[in-house]
């Protein structure tokens, strides 16, 4: 029977979050059990908070939350892939559409992509 490996990332699997009509990668965040079992309960993308030590459901502040449409085990069961319907345009914290939105080129980062809201203004710090 195939299932989740947990135990390997001490608790943690990494999740990559795909755009799932255009493919875009927007994120990568990670879960837990209890994660998995919200996001599975609600269809919302529900992840573990290392720095915050809890779960989070993408957009409970933002609005912008995570629709989820496929769900995939990669072949040694401890890393998922998630396709989504991403509501509000935007999936980074720092308002852009994705979180992959600065590319290295000739020594330098270069923003590539288009912020598409203001993270002071939605999240009032």
């Amino acid at each position: 029977m195939t299932k989740i490996d947990f135990k390997k990332g001490e608790g943690l699997i990494p999740v990559i979050i795909q755009d799932d009509s255009t493919g875009e990668v927007l994120m990568l965040a990670y879960m837990n059990q209890a994660s998995w079992k919200k996001t599975l309960e609600t269809k919302k993308a529900a992840f573990w908070s290392r720095s915050r030590k809890k779960i989070w459901v993408k957009g409970e502040t933002s609005k912008h939350f995570q629709e989820v449409k496929e769900i995939y085990l990669d072949c040694d069961g401890d890393a998922l892939l998630l396709k989504v319907n991403q509501i509000g345009g935007a999936a980074c914290h720092t308002g852009y559409r994705s979180c992959f939105h600065q590319r290295y080129r000739e020594g330098t980062w270069e923003v590539v992509g288009k912020r598409i809201f203001d993270p002071k203004e939605v999240y009032k710090k």
